[in-house]
């Protein structure tokens, strides 16, 4: 509530604010409020002649239109301030919602970033990973080739040797025995 400055009317000094016939809660427990004078009534005037009494009503509506129009007054500077004060109140929320809003940009842009770093980090293990799965696998496949072809010769080599033996046998006449020179390898069937 805020009051304004008094002003007479009925040799009575009454105070004007912006209530308009109806008290808040909080200023009837206002220890400070402004509140009229709960004194006797004061008595009636005497009713003036008709002479006077046009007279008297024109100064009744001059006093009466004053405070109106002053009431009016404050009542438009608090409209304006009322407005003002929700205007800086929503420019300000709207100015934090920017920042919030820049912000959050700013951590997903982020969060992007770190994931798309992971994920190329990712893709260079994986890539290591298939090339060096790749090597190994050339490695294995190299070494079994060169051992195919190490036990294709040894068997070559058994088989003439064998033959060689045979044809030599078969030249002497000479079965072959449990205890021969020429002996390649042991075979059950020789045994």
């Amino acid at each position: 509530m805020i009051p304004s400055k008094p002003w007479k009317q009925d040799n009575r000094t009454v105070e004007t604010t912006n209530q308009q016939d109806h008290q808040d809660p909080e200023e009837s427990n206002n220890p400070l409020a402004i509140v009229p004078s709960s004194g006797p009534e004061p008595e009636p005037e005497p009713e003036p002649d008709h002479a006077t009494a046009g007279r008297d009503r024109a100064h009744d509506e001059e006093a009466v239109t004053a405070p109106r129009a002053r009431s009016d007054e404050v009542e438009s500077k608090i409209s304006a301030w009322e407005a003002e004060e929700m205007a800086k109140i929503n420019n300000r929320y709207r100015r934090q919602e920017a920042i919030i809003n820049g912000w959050e940009g700013e951590q997903i842009e982020q969060a992007g970033t770190w994931l798309k770093k992971i994920e190329r980090k990712l893709e260079g293990k994986r890539a290591k990973a298939v090339e060096k799965m790749q090597n190994d696998v050339a490695i294995a496949r190299q070494k079994a080739e060169e051992k195919r072809a190490s036990m294709e010769a040894k068997r070559g080599e058994k088989i003439a040797r064998v033959l060689e033996l045979a044809k030599l046998m078969k030249i002497v006449g000479q079965s072959p025995s449990k205890r021969s020179f020429f002996r390649p390898y042991k075979h059950d069937s020789w045994a």
